[in-house]
């Protein structure tokens, strides 16, 4: 399927879907009666979910880009899909609230044509599977004073606990610095490419990303929520988070431990973002890996304003700060300076974006230890529905 056929398939399916909750009313509890479910079946043109005892939501985004590099040796721009927020398609599914319990599924596939992650100096087009690929495909229960419990694909408990960023500024940077150009290979001081790419070597050791497991979150308490999942091959992994609200300020933070196992014995994660409301912001994140052969680790800073300078929406703003150690090979070191820029076009949902970031790797004590540094630079879109 080709990016346009994505794009009229979802455009189609909003459509339908703003229709149908034009002449759909929620109940109280967020069900839907059955003389409602059966006047919108039998009206052409609908969407509803095919159980009548459930709430059916679709929603998703586009997130299009151009991404411009000079390696040293050679430039160029190529069109791709911003792996720092996929394209992606999700349908959400749950019952009205029975007593305090509540059942529901998520299912959020993904779409990348030519993503940032993928694309490379010598491979600019038609990279990366021509399908869908699965983000989410879970089961999940709500329990009143008990908490959620959620079986299937989808986040480990750890996943996401290094990117908490309040900046206005993720669509295009955030800790995970790799995801705009992860795909491009380092040239040595000969102009040869190599095959090292910036994906293998910066890394914001974000837990354990998502996973088949059973996960258990439970209630906010005051801002506070804590997690647990259990992952195939013994693996495990527990999170705490925070979230505090204060009108002057607000804070989001949270911690991670993960079990791997194998070769990477453990790994611990987190980070923490504030936002003042004069608009400034300030976020931190920083993890570290147990494995056999050396001990990965990185910190992350990120410095931020946001405004409403237009009638169009917040305009945001942010510069950024990496570095990691042995992320790859022992003694090796990557450093990452990033400057990002973010217009809010609230009238239509959307986000326009841009964003431009150095890359350098010393590889000490390697043949390859003389490297050019990568200069990628990634404008584009990201539109919700």
């Amino acid at each position: 399927m080709k990016t346009s056929q994505l794009l009229k398939t979802a455009t189609t399916m909003a459509a339908l879907t703003t229709l149908t909750i034009s002449n759909v009313h929620a109940q109280s509890d967020g069900g839907f009666s059955e003389d409602q479910l059966d006047n919108v079946r039998s009206t052409p043109g609908t969407v509803v979910s095919g159980n009548k005892k459930l709430k059916l939501t679709l929603s998703g985004q586009v997130n299009r880009g151009i991404l411009s590099y000079d390696d040293g040796d050679d430039s160029g721009s190529i069109f791709v899909d911003n792996d720092n927020s996929s394209t992606r398609i999700r349908l959400l599914s749950e019952t009205p609230d029975q007593g305090g319990v509540r059942f529901g599924t998520n299912i959020e596939l993904q779409f990348e044509s030519n993503s940032t992650a993928s694309v490379d100096q010598e491979n600019q087009h038609n990279v990366g599977p021509n399908s869908f690929t699965e983000r989410k495909l879970e089961a999940y229960g709500d329990f009143a004073g008990i908490g959620r419990l959620t079986l299937g694909q989808g986040d480990t408990s750890s996943n996401g606990t290094s990117e908490q960023d309040l900046s206005g500024t993720g669509v295009i940077g955030y800790s995970g610095v790799a995801d705009l150009a992860s795909g491009l290979k380092f040239r040595d001081s000969d102009g040869i490419l190599t095959d090292i790419d910036i994906g293998s070597v910066f890394s914001n050791l974000d837990g354990l990303s998502r996973d088949d497991r059973l996960r258990y979150d439970t209630p906010d308490v005051n801002g506070l929520k804590g997690s647990v999942s259990l992952i195939a091959d013994e693996r495990w992994d527990v999170s705490a988070s925070y979230s505090l609200d204060l009108g002057i300020i607000k804070a989001r933070t949270a911690l991670a431990y993960a079990d791997v196992g194998e070769d990477l014995d453990n790994r611990i994660n987190g980070s923490f973002s504030l936002l003042h409301d004069s608009g400034f912001s300030l976020t931190f994140a920083a993890g570290r890996d147990d494995r056999d052969d050396r001990d990965p680790q990185f910190a992350y800073t990120k410095f931020g304003y946001q405004a409403s300078w237009t009638s169009l929406g917040k305009t945001a703003l942010s510069v950024d700060f990496y570095n990691g150690e042995d992320i790859s090979i022992k003694n090796d070191e990557s450093t990452s300076v990033g400057f990002q820029l973010v217009q809010n076009l609230n009238s239509l949902g959307a986000e326009l974006y841009a964003g431009i970031r150095n890359y350098e790797l010393d590889l000490a004590g390697s043949t390859a230890a003389d490297l050019d540094d990568v200069l990628a630079t990634l404008i584009g879109a990201r539109v919700k529905f």
